[in-house]
């Protein structure tokens, strides 16, 4: 890779429960200068606005076409590298996060932090915030999936397009996604 590469757009993913919101509050403290596209903040305007509507109703909205039209804001600002929250389980997420990554000229990259079921559950208790549990298990029935591919060296399916995947553990997290941030050249400390 050369130092002329554009700044990449990294997926950080993981099941529900997994560690990617402590872990992007962490690259926000150390990495100030990056961006980050999280329905997070999406859903507490949306709390703040609507506070009736319950989140289940307002979920397909805040994970999909809210977070997607910032995400696409934050591509057309160009500049530093993009973090990216999403559980990456779904694949048609994954394509589209992929395919804007590349429309904007930037390399596709994934880290999954991966954690034991027990562990994914524990953390959404601790972070008050559990998902139901058929949603939860389609996620993890993906995840099983996708960790088996990973490990085999197959990548995350045709088409997707990603430059580097990487496997990582909740403690590993932070340090992994800056190390693909600054690996590409565009970096700055």
């Amino acid at each position: 890779m050369t130092a002329t590469r554009s700044s990449p757009v990294v997926l950080l993913a993981g099941v529900p429960g997994a560690g990617k919101t402590e872990t992007l509050r962490e690259i926000k403290r150390r990495a100030p200068w990056l961006r980050v596209s999280d329905p997070e903040p999406v859903r507490d305007c949306l709390r703040r606005i609507l506070p009736w509507v319950p989140y289940t109703v307002a979920r397909p909205f805040v994970h999909t076409i809210a977070h997607i039209a910032a995400f696409c804001r934050i591509l057309r600002r160009g500049g530093p590298p993009v973090v990216v929250h999403d559980p990456g389980t779904r694949r048609w997420s994954r394509l589209l996060i992929s395919g804007l990554a590349h429309a904007a000229g930037r390399d596709a990259e994934a880290v999954f932090i991966d954690v034991d079921h027990e562990a994914a559950l524990r953390g959404q208790e601790r972070r008050g915030r559990v998902v139901r549990r058929p949603a939860f298990d389609r996620h993890w029935r993906r995840w099983i999936e996708l960790r088996t591919r990973i490990l085999a060296g197959e990548g995350l399916g045709s088409g997707e397009g990603w430059a580097r995947i990487a496997l990582t553990t909740r403690d590993r997290a932070v340090d992994d996604v800056l190390a693909l941030v600054f690996a590409d050249g565009t970096g700055r400390l």
